[in-house]
């Protein structure tokens, strides 16, 4: 909790960021997500549930603390983090910032939305896209579908992976524009739709949206409930104290400096993803 904590922090100095966003996967229904049904409950099939279970069980104690510092959590109701994230982008003002490791947010890079991957400490933006990825956000999505995700046990193309995949993801841009393409990749295409167009479905994060209504309609009461969120660091203070955080303690003026910043930054980042 205490990393967690300094991470957030961290984050929010290094990009001068006015409101953080948090999307969680905890959700708020019980119903099954849709790409556990397209999948027959494959989806995600290869994860380790029971790796992170300390840290799940510190979950209410963090979400206690960062509501103190006015950072708004956000859950979605049947689909995932990454639909929240995806959703946050599109309709909050400002600049955007998405903090996460996980790639499938790439796509969503825009004029205003921008991509830290804070692993390899690689900010990306619609000026750099294409020179760090080779293709645009569109062409990008594309290639996930093609080469398929081994962490979200998708399968993709067999034999395509970065190259093959990239000049793929190209060709099938302009295959959805116009039809056709270069010979070649035009027979891998139709042999393959079924299973880029099944990908697509799985990896497009404006697909599970469009599908739910009700899920965006969730999204929307949840940010007006958080529209007034502020700090309360007296009791912030205490939950530190409690906790024998005295770095934090000592260095408090420190932490409200930081979230009590005024700018046109909004950091939306993704926790505990993995297992829901």
């Amino acid at each position: 909790m205490f990393t967690f904590l300094k991470t957030v922090k961290s984050y929010v100095d290094q990009f001068n960021a006015s409101k953080v966003y948090i999307a969680w996967d905890r959700k708020l229904t019980t119903e099954a997500n849709f790409r556990n049904t397209l999948t027959e409950g494959t989806y995600k099939g290869t994860r380790d549930q029971a790796r992170n279970k300390e840290v799940y069980d510190s979950m209410g104690d963090i979400l206690n603390s960062i509501e103190c510092l006015g950072i708004r959590n956000m859950f979605p109701g049947k689909l995932e983090a990454d639909d929240v994230i995806s959703w946050l982008g599109k309709t909050i003002p400002g600049k955007k910032i998405i903090i996460s490791v996980d790639r499938d947010f790439i796509q969503l890079v825009a004029e205003d939305i921008s991509y830290y991957n804070p692993i390899k400490k690689q900010l990306v933006d619609s000026h750099n896209f294409k020179e760090t990825y080779e293709v645009d956000p569109k062409e990008y999505l594309y290639y996930k579908a093609i080469i398929g995700d081994v962490s979200d046990n998708i399968p993709g193309i067999e034999g395509y992976g970065k190259v093959k995949g990239l000049k793929l993801a190209v060709s099938y841009n302009e295959y959805k524009k116009t039809g056709t393409c270069n010979e070649k990749d035009f027979e891998v295409i139709k042999s393959n739709e079924k299973i880029i167009q099944d990908n697509l479905k799985l990896m497009d994060l404006s697909y599970g949206l469009e599908l739910f209504k009700e899920e965006t309609e969730l999204y929307g009461k949840q940010l007006n409930t958080l529209e007034h969120c502020t700090t309360d660091f007296d009791k912030f203070k205490q939950i530190c104290v409690d906790l024998e955080f005295n770095s934090i303690i000592d260095k408090l003026s420190n932490w409200q400096a930081t979230f009590n910043k005024k700018s046109n930054s909004n950091i939306l980042a993704e926790y505990f993803k993995a297992f829901v």
